[in-house]
């Protein structure tokens, strides 16, 4: 199964936010589901964002960097 990986502005429209507020996801959220290719692109697994909100989003990553 072969599976298109989103861009920074389609993952921006699909959770309607700017693309600067996803690349902070990038940036500060260890569990934000994005892949890094080469130094400066990004891109993102559908499946993987609609796993990632299933379970929480960034809601659980902030609990466990409370309870360390």
């Amino acid at each position: 199964m072969t599976q298109k990986l989103l861009t920074v502005k389609e993952v921006s429209e699909f959770f309607g936010m700017k693309p600067a507020r996803i690349y902070d996801l990038c940036r500060r959220d260890k569990n934000f589901p994005v892949v890094l290719i080469g130094e400066r692109q990004y891109r993102f697994s559908e499946t993987a964002l609609l796993n990632w909100i299933e379970h929480g989003g960034n809601r659980q990553s902030e609990v466990r960097r409370d309870e360390n």
